[in-house]
Parts: structure tokens; C-alpha cells; sequence
């Protein structure tokens, strides 16, 4: 498991410094305190910090003989891993067609149905209520526009 370890904390720290430089090609906006690059770098510090924790600590400890557990689409974790990973990257492919208000609740209420909750009710409340939260905080607060898709032709 050592040597997994190792191996995977480069490659973390090689990906965390390959997206905290490709932030420096996000546009600029003028009068925008917090630009879009901000968050993603702060993220990808993070994950080189955490890379360098457990590269350091797997070089340290020298007597780790435990083997690396094995990854198979059998397994109902990954499974679940995998299903999520879908809903993301299909709610990434909707967006700017559908739009971020008509995506969001649904992603949302799917990631949750996912993680085990099953009280429909509450889990459609939370998704439109994240949703309208978030949208105001970008809109109104951080002055980020969000894609509108279906809804571009209303003003909002």
C-alpha cells in the first residue's frame, strides 16, 4: 500500500499544480473582487497539501507491508463512486443547454438519493432551496452570472 500511496500523492501533486496553473488562463472580469480563478486555486492547493502529507508519511514509515485493497466495478462502493461521477458529468453537459437552475435541483436531489436518503420530500425542499441560495450568492452577491439555458430568455 506504501508505494499506491506514493504513487498516488504524485500524481495528486502533479494535477494540483497543473490545474493551479491553468487557472492563470481564466478570463478576468473588471469590478470583481473574486475572480473565477480563485476558488479552483485554492482547491488545488489543498489537494498539493494534502499530496505532500501522504507523500512525506509514506516515506517516513518504511514498515507499512498492508496491500493495497482492490478496485472493482463489482464492488457496490465503486459502483455508487461511479454512478455519482455520471451525474456530474452529465449535470456538466446539461448546463449551459438546460441551465444552472433547471440542472442544480436535480443533481442534486440524485446525489442524495445516492448517498442513501430517502425522504423525497425534504430532498426536493433542499435541492431548490441550495439551488436559489446559490444562484443569489453568485448573482447578486459575487455578480457571476450563471448560465440560464432554457431560461435565458427571461430576465432575471
Amino acid at each position: 500500500m506504501r508505494i499506491a500511496n506514493i504513487v498516488s500523492a504524485l500524481i495528486g501533486m502533479i494535477l494540483s499544480m497543473t490545474a493551479f496553473l491553468y487557472t492563470f488562463t481564466f478570463k478576468h472580469f473588471k469590478n470583481v473582487p473574486v475572480g473565477p480563478e480563485v476558488f479552483p486555486q485554492w482547491l488545488a492547493i489543498a489537494l498539493f497539501i494534502c499530496c505532500t502529507i501522504l507523500l512525506i508519511k509514506n516515506i517516513i514509515e518504511k514498515n507499512d507491508k498492508s496491500e493495497a485493497p482492490a478496485i472493482s466495478p463489482l464492488n457496490k462502493d465503486i459502483q455508487r463512486m461511479l454512478i455519482g461521477l455520471l451525474i456530474i458529468v452529465l449535470s456538466a453537459l446539461l448546463w449551459n443547454v438546460t441551465g444552472f437552475i433547471i440542472t442544480t435541483p436535480f443533481s442534486l436531489f440524485f446525489m442524495m438519493r445516492l448517498l442513501g436518503k430517502r425522504n423525497t420530500k425534504m430532498m426536493i425542499i433542499i435541492s431548490i432551496v441550495a439551488t436559489a441560495i446559490i444562484f443569489c450568492a453568485f448573482r447578486f452577491i459575487l455578480g457571476i452570472e450563471m448560465p440560464m439555458g432554457l431560461l435565458d430568455m427571461l430576465d432575471f
